[in-house]
């Protein structure tokens, strides 16, 4: 009862609160007065009030302690009547742009910058060997990375040693200057990239601290962080001991002519020890947001582009970037969002019971260093957590998902992930995440890593992959250990290795189901036949290529525009088994082999909307809220409401820049005389 008396009031006594670039920091927050700022409402935000952000660009770092909403009345932060709002991050550069060297120019700035934007696209940090945003190069490892010599000789050195193998015209010998001081990104550990200061070089050998992870395969750097490597178009260097800041500008424009922007800023919102607070339609840009401490938050239909990067411009290292971020928050959601362009994770949440769905994530980590855990695009730590119905392409980090554990990893379409490491998998779960895991009808395909993995020494148990199509990836499924359900799968196309392996090593997978595949190949080891190596466990009712010498595709409708369904009187149709120990709807007398049934639904993963009409392919600023002179209230007619709004104004001593017809910085009568004449001339 006392629940039920206390969401009433609080329902009753809540408050609308209004921020525009047109009102002031003398203002209350209504709609004809707004304030300035967004923290202004925050300050005094209280469950159930909303602070509605009238159309335009916001710089701001908004933050809460300690204010609570609840189930039925959370403290929420949107804009308002869907007009377009964008926190930015960044700050303009108006200084002066003087030549330097070449086609280089030179500024000095008063502040930091890690980042740098030209016209709303990234510039590329000074690096060696060189690389691009516009032509893609910047994923591309093997050509715009160096190479270290470990990869052929594993005892060439140890860990805290680079030596490098010249590969085409990338040579560190032939450098033409001493790197020492400068930033290395360094793949030493195949799954874990970390970033170290260059202690020492001579010649082809630098040396670094040593990392925690060390593997004697695929060794792998770049390197940044000095104004020699700043020789290419698109590049930029910040020095800043002395605050000058360097620009090779694109098609070698006057800079002075560009609008050139540089993130100043992490964070946009910092919520901490607040529950039920939301941010609804907002646009981030060069910025993001961070909860700590805060259960049943939400951030919703929410664009961040460009959200965070890495600070190694800055000198540092061996940190990750500020990113998006839930701490010690359980029972949060973040839907219905765009994450696009990071030089870091996407997302990382940590407790439990969190949900990640429908949000679209692209162009994520293109130097994947310094990452929690396993290295991985998304992070969700804790139990129960809900990754449903999400598009994820274009990724750098190892792995692309790791779920915490007993999660639910559903009907998302993923591909295209793991350029900067080696090993790994589209969704990876680790000995401790599998008893009770759901990996269900989701697309894993055309990436460089597994599709799915249960994986860790063989001690993992009790997990369930089922109704999955994997193709064209390095290996389909993978599972280690024991006692895992494995059914309705579809896979082909997955190269030299398996479609699906159930390992007879690292757990023996005693007591693992296999059931009701459908695969061209299906094994017990990585890359080793059927014949060979026949699957451990209870193997039955499977379609295996290895078994009939022919290729599945050729038993679904269109695998090549993603059509898997069975064809009509095809072998796969009420051939399978059903087994009381899953729950899933089928037709006709028997379970079809497969992720689909024949007359079933035809399932498509992935976002339910249109990344081009919600947030747009491009990030351009939004134009400023249509202002007519006079219209007080905004309601796009100037009358005597108008008037009436000034005059009230006036009377409360409250200022309101769009109320100021005459721009004296004051509200007096000449504005409401200026009002009545507009009025009279229209």
């Amino acid at each position: 009862m006392k629940l039920i008396i206390f969401s009433l009031f609080s329902l009753i006594f809540t408050a609308d609160y209004y921020v525009s670039n047109f009102g002031s920091m003398f203002n209350p927050g209504t709609f004809d007065s707004p304030f300035l700022k967004i923290q202004q409402a925050a300050d005094i935000m209280e469950a159930g009030d909303i602070c509605y952000i009238r159309q335009g660009t916001y710089h701001e770092n908004v933050t809460l302690d300690n204010q609570d909403g609840s189930a039925l009345s959370p403290i929420v932060f949107t804009s308002y009547n869907n007009e377009r709002v964008v926190l930015d991050g960044t700050i303009l550069i108006d200084s002066l742009w003087i030549p330097y060297i070449d086609n280089i120019w030179v500024a000095d700035i008063d502040f930091d910058v890690w980042q740098l934007f030209v016209g709303y696209e990234e510039m590329v940090m000074a690096r060696w060997p060189n690389a691009k945003f516009s032509d893609g190069t910047i994923w591309d490892k093997e050509n715009h990375w160096a190479h270290g010599t470990i990869d052929d000789d594993e005892n060439a050195y140890i860990n805290g040693e680079m030596i490098d193998a010249p590969h085409g015209n990338v040579s560190l010998e032939n450098i033409g200057f001493n790197i020492e001081g400068a930033t290395a990104i360094l793949n030493v550990g195949s799954f874990k990239t970390y970033t170290r200061e260059v202690l020492n070089h001579a010649g082809n050998t630098f040396s670094y601290e040593p990392v925690d992870l060390w593997k004697t395969k695929h060794h792998d750097y770049f390197l940044e962080n000095k104004i020699e490597f700043l020789d290419s178009e698109g590049e930029w260097f910040f020095d800043s001991d002395s605050s000058k800041l360097y620009l090779w500008p694109p098609d070698n424009i006057d800079p002075n002519t560009l609008d050139i922007r540089g993130k100043i800023q992490s964070y946009a919102f910092e919520v901490s020890n607040s529950d039920y607070v939301e941010i609804r339609d907002i646009e981030f840009f060069g910025t993001t947001f961070k909860f700590d401490n805060s259960d049943y938050s939400k951030v919703d239909y929410c664009n961040l582009v460009y959200p965070s990067c890495y600070k190694r411009m800055l000198g540092v290292v061996a940190t990750q970037p500020e990113m998006s971020i839930f701490n010690s928050s359980s029972n949060c959601i973040v839907s219905n969002s765009a994450f696009r362009y990071t030089d870091g994770p996407a997302l990382e949440m940590y407790s439990s019971n969190n949900t990640v769905d429908n949000c679209y994530f692209y162009h994520i980590d293109y130097s994947a260093t310094d990452l929690n855990g396993l290295m991985t695009t998304i992070q969700l730590g804790g139990s129960n957590n809900v990754f449903r119905r999400n598009t994820m392409h274009k990724m750098g980090a190892s792995a692309t998902l790791n779920p915490g554990n007993s999660a639910i990893i559903e009907l998302n379409d993923m591909s295209d992930s793991g350029h900067m490491q080696s090993d790994g998998a589209l969704v990876q779960c680790m000995v401790g995440q599998q008893p009770n895991v759901q990996i269900r009808y989701n697309w894993l395909h055309d990436t460089e890593k597994f599709g799915a993995r249960f994986d860790g020494e063989g001690d993992g148990y009790g997990g369930n992959m089922h109704h999955n199509v994997i193709w064209n990836v390095q290996g389909g499924i993978m599972v280690k250990g024991y006692n895992h359900n494995i059914y309705n799968n579809t896979a082909f196309d997955n190269g030299e290795k398996n479609d699906i392996i159930i390992m007879i090593d690292q757990g023996g997978n005693e007591g693992t189901i296999t059931l009701n595949n459908a695969a061209n190949k299906i094994a017990g080891h990585r890359t080793g036949s059927y014949e060979s190596y026949p699957v451990p466990g209870n193997y039955e009712n499977n379609w295996n290529g290895y078994e009939n010498n022919l290729d599945i595709k050729d038993l679904l409708v269109d695998a090549e525009n993603n059509d898997f369904r069975p064809i009509q009187n095809s072998d796969l149709i009420d051939s399978g088994l059903f087994d009381d120990n899953f729950i899933f709807d089928y037709y006709g007398n028997n379970p079809d082999i497969g992720a689909y049934e024949y007359l079933g639904d035809y399932w498509i993963p992935g976002i339910t909307w249109n990344l081009s009409q919600e947030f747009g392919d491009d990030f351009y600023f939004p134009d400023e809220l249509d202002i007519i002179l006079g219209d007080v209230n905004f309601d796009m007619v100037v009358n005597v409401v108008d008037i009436v709004n000034i005059v009230n104004l006036i009377f409360s001593d409250y200022y309101l820049l769009i109320a100021d017809i005459n721009g004296d910085q004051a509200l007096n009568v000449v504005d409401v005389v200026n009002v009545v004449n507009i009025i009279f001339e229209n």
